[in-house]
């Protein structure tokens, strides 16, 4: 069994030796949203590229403060967790706890895990936290042996903090148990290999097939019929289109010279004018300096375009 390993801040050469519990569901095929199999895989065997936002800055920072608004709402303490902790059967597996909650009645520690949300995000969740964080939460009790956890969620509004939400979980092994094969499977099967997993999302596909060879090829009876499906969908779309720009002109109409919208306590829209735009005038640049223009101009990569042919009638 791999020994924890203290961390001191984000190490991304250890993150390259293990599936974190927070891309466990990236990796099973649940979520791929912000990440693709594809892309934990390039990160395993080439590394993570450094990446920072205010958000994030943000999300790490308020952590403190939200343990602290756990132990006062729960009556309990909580400990912030250094470690990178490691499964007992597969040491390629592992996670990292926000926090472990312990009960001042003796009860048995638990998982504490701290998110942020704004409230748009929140409201398409349907009263359930996603599927990426259940995975997480689900994989972080299997591998500390903890049989609850706790989710602490910090939901933002338009005025700042709307609500602090704490949710508890049970461990389920019929749950995550399928999971854990598809991350055992991946490892074995992609990262011990170098062997990529299929292309799932549209950037894995430019990265996977980034030049057309200049042949053609004869298309069988279901590219055709995914084709048909496609152009129907296109239409459907162009028509949705047209719904939804006539219909918000006529509320910009009814809203008028107002900046917002509300139903008596929630703010339902806003219409508000945004800070002038800086452009740059290229066209009268490069007539004027057609020298300078030319000495930075760059070439850019190629990429491929799916157009399909107009239905022959």
């Amino acid at each position: 069994m791999r020994e924890p390993i203290k961390q001191e801040g984000l190490d991304l050469d250890l993150r390259k030796t293990y599936i974190g519990t927070s891309e466990w569901a990236v990796v099973a095929k649940q979520h791929n949203k912000y990440k693709s199999p594809l892309d934990v895989w390039n990160e395993k065997l080439f590394g993570y590229e450094p990446y920072d936002n205010i958000r994030l800055r943000h999300g790490r920072d308020i952590e403190g403060m939200v343990a602290k608004w756990v132990e006062e709402d729960m009556d309990v303490i909580v400990s912030i967790d250094p470690y990178v902790r490691f499964d007992k059967d597969y040491d390629f597996l592992a996670t990292n706890l926000d926090g472990v909650i312990h009960f001042k009645d003796g009860k048995p520690d638990a998982v504490l895990e701290i998110k942020t949300a704004s409230q748009n995000a929140k409201d398409t969740w349907g009263g359930k936290i996603p599927i990426q964080y259940y995975t997480q939460m689900q994989g972080q009790m299997h591998i500390t042996g903890m049989k609850y956890a706790y989710i602490a969620l910090l939901t933002y509004g338009y005025a700042g903090i709307d609500s602090f939400d704490i949710y508890k979980y049970e461990y389920k092994p019929e749950y995550i148990q399928p999971i854990i094969d598809h991350c055992v499977g991946f490892w074995k099967n992609h990262v011990l290999t170098q062997e990529p997993p299929e292309a799932l999302t549209d950037t894995d596909i430019k990265q996977t097939y980034p030049e057309a060879n200049g042949e053609s090829m004869i298309a069988d009876s279901k590219l055709i019929e995914r084709f048909e499906t496609l152009r129907q969908f296109k239409e459907t779309k162009k028509q949705l289109d047209e719904s939804i720009k006539d219909l918000e002109i006529k509320i910009k109409k009814s809203i008028g010279h107002y900046e917002s919208v509300n139903d008596g306590e929630r703010t339902i829209a806003t219409y508000k004018n945004s800070k002038p735009r800086i452009t740059f005038d290229r066209k009268t640049f490069q007539t004027e300096n057609p020298k300078m223009y030319d000495k930075y101009l760059q070439e850019g990569s190629s990429y491929r375009t799916l157009r399909i042919a107009k239905e022959s009638k």
